[in-house]
């Protein structure tokens, strides 16, 4: 913070503190009135600044300045912090920095800067709203005034944290205690953030400091750097040809942005106005999500995500998208971890242990104290590599955990079935489920993968072997692409970064050559990684061990079946020991060659699936895995039956999947023989569910089944009827078009079961469209909301001819997102509610809408709409709501509509106060940025208004509403105001309306 320390040379010298390079904070009474004040930076250059705001009313005594080139480079600021103290205690180790008279020195009296260290007592002030700093060395009197003149405007910090501005030298205490404005006092001036807004608006968030501890500041660096040295690198599969350290990669190289989707609202759901989720980035969901549940496959790359928030987080570089993450302290927490070190309810200091990150203890309470601020990440990876039995004590631990610390933002990773829905949904968690990846993910991560795999070539010690691999990598690179355009099969396979890196690798082993199925896949990259990499390579055997690919095998099914009959993603190394001696007794070959735990440490280097990510905590390189070599231990131990005692419970429910590639055709019977009686005599409906649809992923998956056990397989699926639930239309749209013929027609289903089987059909691609087109023709607006939401570009004409053309849509909402769907509106039957997301300007907007009555209509996300014209054509629109156009700067068409209902978003509000009336608006609502003051000229434009509904960006933040220059009658007769939640929302003049004017809260949740 010393870099940012600067004198300001007002009517009087003073001291500042830089926000940014150019703007600068100080107190306002060392201006006297100025509007410009010359301010020098010891760190940087001199420079004249403007004065933007200030003020010296209410014990505020506080001004921002604008300089007009930067007083210090951007690049020599550390990173801005900035607090209020939520506690009363005294706070030791505070210091206030400036250019006090009494530091002054040389015959010309130069300026010198002063560190004042001192005591914080916050309660000293109170009643002034006031800091004060108990300085612990006073300086001597002076005849002359104060020795703290000059001092005003310099900044009082708790470490490197900015908690208030020196203001005066408090009077009777012989200079021992010095007065400071806090940040928290100077932000309560709707001018001073409106200012900043303007000058600044990706100011960090104010942190909430209860009782900082200044040691905590020095330990943060170095738990930063520990977050940074874990996990700013990943294991890319398949890059490792020249030794075992070789297949980690810097984290942002490697890191591949995928997309995820929103879960829909029920309102979203159900033929609502509110717009239907759409496919996003991910970051872009994230930045606005502050808890979230993340559902994803096996591979989705949810683990790799949550290392990359951790690394930036930590880091402070972040993408803009989630900059307000920037600082924050992640506590990455993988559950598997917990397991492992039998812990049940982490407490807060155990928090930074789980990882075993490489850095020393916290200081006592430092991570209740980065809870209490708001200032924690927690990262929790992997819920379910828990016990089905143990995740509601690790709900319950979660729950009380975000209760007593509620400022905390969340991320929970998850496969898609391992908890029901909406599972956090009371705690405040949203959902996004990763989506598989498209084509261009799929070529973006080819692209990456080779530019990985061709800087691995650097290490070759001969330079031409070196480029000829690089040109061979090239050209494989480019057949793979190429590949992955023409083959629909070979894209399907690679839909998750795991798999989509595996074929990587083995395109690169078999030059060209690739296997066909999911499960061939993994024999084949086991093959691969038990075979002949160190004979590839030119390595002997230097551990002095040589195992074959069978032994192999062998020996690590031993240590994944215990990991998956204990319920565990990790073991110890004891542990590992004890199965590989189990697995040796059979292998006379391999115990001639050495102990068990030599053997252990042979298969933690050479094999490239087992790893110890933590001192004495072994896994697997993905549970995949572990789970495809345990299927064939529990198959050769002859165990089919204790792996179908366990057929009801989602961990085992993988190794079933991968154990059918495994057997024979007896076995194969046998199996799916035993999934359709545990289905038949489940006495529950979600195992009933599970069992079923498992059964017939088992036969889709078999090389050779009965058509006898085929056709009960299937008959089983179609006695489970409509999906009532979510979760049950997931197990059917796990098996894709084949179960099409199981599913019910629309004559005689309600809504709740005709829904159902419309989220299925949905997933089902072109296939589904004959019985989707049958759906269609539902009376219930919620079922054909539900047809209407899956209108996507992709098959944009094909579905408005075959499904929306036929079907009523004047009850429902119907989102266009592109051009083509806005175009095709022309073949549709009236709307009930229009949702036009995109880049429409408003003469497209009023071709596209001609001849047609459209009486409800939302655009959103708009870059190219800069005036409202399109609305001329449309005198019955009744309501109308405007979100993220930011080039909009022209609402004059509103006048002359009939819209009664308005919803304006940031930064459109500030149009408002340039339009001319708009009589016929009962209904406003608005998203305002936090801060915003509004006058009395609302009621002036809005001559009508009965309903008022405010919002802020980022959910929580001040609204100033000020009628005191309002002299006549509210102009509807009454007024209601409903503020939503976070908004913290201050009505000055409104205590003459009495009664007529309302404020009613809007109900959490909505």
């Amino acid at each position: 913070m010393e870099d940012r320390l600067v004198a300001v040379m007002g009517r009087q010298q003073g001291s500042g503190v830089l926000l940014t390079p150019e703007l600068v904070l100080t107190s306002a009474h060392i201006l006297s009135g100025n509007d410009r004040v010359w301010v020098v930076a010891p760190a940087g250059n001199g420079g004249m600044c403007d004065v933007v705001w200030s003020s010296v009313l209410f014990q505020c005594d506080a001004a921002l300045l604008k300089a007009r080139w930067p007083i210090v480079p951007a690049d020599r600021l550390p990173p801005f912090r900035w607090a209020a103290l939520s506690g009363q205690q005294a706070v030791r180790g505070c210091t206030v920095l400036g250019f006090p008279q009494v530091q002054r020195y040389g015959e010309e009296d130069d300026l010198e800067a002063v560190q004042v260290p001192g005591t914080l007592t916050p309660l000293s002030g109170r009643m002034r709203g006031r800091y004060v700093l108990q300085v612990d060395h006073p300086p001597a009197h002076r005849p002359d005034g104060s020795p703290w003149a000059g001092l005003s405007g310099g900044p009082l910090l708790v470490g490197p944290v900015l908690l208030g501005i020196v203001t005066e030298d408090a009077r009777g205490w012989n200079h021992s205690a010095i007065d400071a404005v806090p940040v928290s006092r100077v932000l309560r001036e709707p001018d001073f953030v409106h200012a900043l807004r303007q000058h600044w608006p990706d100011a960090p968030a104010v942190e909430a400091h209860s009782s900082p501890d200044p040691r905590d500041f020095a330990y943060e660096p170095l738990y930063a750097k520990a977050v940074k040295a874990r996990y700013s690198r990943m294991e890319v599969f398949g890059l490792d040809d020249l030794g075992t350290n070789e297949n980690s990669w810097d984290l942002d190289t490697a890191y591949l942005s995928l997309e995820a989707l929103a879960a829909p609202s029920a309102e979203q759901r159900d033929g609502g106005t509110l717009p239907a989720p759409r496919a996003q980035r991910i970051e872009d969901l994230l930045g606005t999500r502050p808890r979230t549940v993340l559902r994803g496959e096996a591979g989705a790359g949810k683990t790799t995500l949550v290392w990359w928030l951790a690394s930036h987080a930590a880091c402070r570089t972040m993408p803009k998208q989630l900059s307000e993450l920037d600082g924050l302290v992640p506590f990455v927490i993988p559950m598997r971890s917990l397991a492992a070190q039998g812990i049940a309810n982490p407490t807060p200091a155990q928090l930074p242990t789980i990882a075993q990150l490489p850095v020393d203890a916290a200081p006592g309470g430092w991570a209740g104290r980065v809870l209490e601020s708001g200032r924690a990440l927690l990262l929790v990876d992997g819920l379910d590599e828990l016990p089905r039995a143990d995740r509601a004590v690790a709900r319950r631990w979660l729950a009380d955990l975000l209760r007593m610390y509620p400022r905390t933002r969340c991320l929970v990773t998850v496969r898609p079935l391992a908890v029901e829905h909406a599972w956090l949904q009371s705690e405040g968690f949203e959902e996004l489920q990763l989506l598989p990846m498209g084509s261009r993910d799929i070529q973006s991560f080819v692209a990456a993968w080779h530019t990985a795999a061709r800087l691995e070539c650097g290490a070759y010690p001969d330079e031409g072997r070196a480029d000829q691999e690089r040109a061979r990598l090239t050209a494989l690179e480019r057949d793979l692409s190429q590949e992955f355009l023409r083959n629909t099969g070979l894209r399907d396979l690679a839909r998750t970064p795991l798999l989509c890196a595996v074929i990587c690798a083995l395109h690169r082993r078999r030059s060209g050559l690739l296997p066909r199925t999911r499960w061939q896949l993994y024999d084949a990259a086991l093959s691969m990684l038990l075979g002949n990499r160190d004979t590839y390579r030119r390595v002997g055997a230097p551990e002095g061990i040589c195992l074959t690919i069978d032994d192999g095998r062998q020996l690590l099914q031993r240590i994944a079946v215990w990991l998956v009959r204990n319920g565990r993603a990790e073991l110890s190394g004891e542990q590992a020991v004890r199965q590989l001696e189990l697995g040796m007794n059979g292998l006379r070959h391999v115990r001639e060659q050495g102990t068990a735990r030599e053997v252990l440490r042979h298969l933690l280097n050479r094999s490239g699936l087992l790893q110890e990510r933590a001192a004495d905590s072994l896994q697997f390189i993905h549970r995949t895995f572990q789970d495809f070599l345990a299927a064939n231990e529990f198959r050769e131990n002859d165990s089919l039956d204790e792996l179908l005692g366990h057929a009801a419970e989602e961990q085992w429910q993988d190794v079933i999947r991968l154990v059918i590639g495994h057997c024979g055709r007896t076995e194969v019977r046998r199996v799916v023989a035993g999934l359709l009686a545990a289905g038949g005599e489940a006495s529950e409906r979600e195992s009933a569910w599970s069992l079923r649809t498992l059964a017939a992923e088992c036969a889709m998956s078999a090389a050779y089944l009965d058509d006898d056990q085929h056709e009960a397989v299937w008959k089983g699926v179609e006695a489970l009827g409509p999906p009532l639930s979510e979760a049950e239309a997931d197990l059917l749209s796990s098996l894709g078009p084949d179960v099409l013929p199981c599913l019910p027609e629309p004559t005689g289903l309600g809504h709740v079961s005709a829904s159902g089987v419309v989220q299925v059909l949905a997933s089902l691609g072109s296939a589904a469209i004959p019985l989707l087109k049958r759906y269609a023709q539902h009376e219930s607006s919620m079922v054909r909301a539900r047809i209407a939401y899956q209108w996507q570009p992709a098959n944009a004409r094909v579905f408005a001819e075959e499904v929306l053309s036929s079907m009523r849509l004047d009850d429902i909402g119907l989102d266009v997102v592109d051009h083509e769907q806005l175009s095709l509106l022309a073949d549709l039957g009236p709307v009930g509610a229009l949702v036009i997301w995109g880049n429409h300007c408003s003469g497209s907007l009023r071709r596209a809408l001609r001849g047609r009555c459209v009486r409800e209509m939302a655009v959103e996300n708009n870059a190219s709409l800069r005036t409202l014209e399109f609305l001329a054509d449309h005198p019955e629109m009744e309501e109308l709501s405007i979100e993220s156009c930011p080039l909009l700067g022209d609402i004059s068409a509103l006048a002359g509509s009939g819209v009664q209902v308005l919803g304006l978003h940031a930064p459109c509000t500030h149009l408002l106060k340039e339009t001319a009336p708009l009589p016929r608006v009962i209904a406003l609502k608005l998203l305002l940025p936090p801060g915003t003051l509004m006058d009395a000229r609302l009621l002036t434009v809005f001559p009508g208004l009965r309903a008022l509904t405010l919002d802020v960006e980022g959910a929580e933040g001040d609204v100033v509403l000020d009628l005191t220059g309002h002299t006549g009658p509210l102009p509807a007769g009454r007024l209601a105001i409903e503020p939503y939640p976070g908004v913290k929302l201050t009505l000055l003049g409104a205590d003459r309306f009495g009664d007529d004017l309302h404020v009613r809260r809007h109900p959490p949740g909505l």
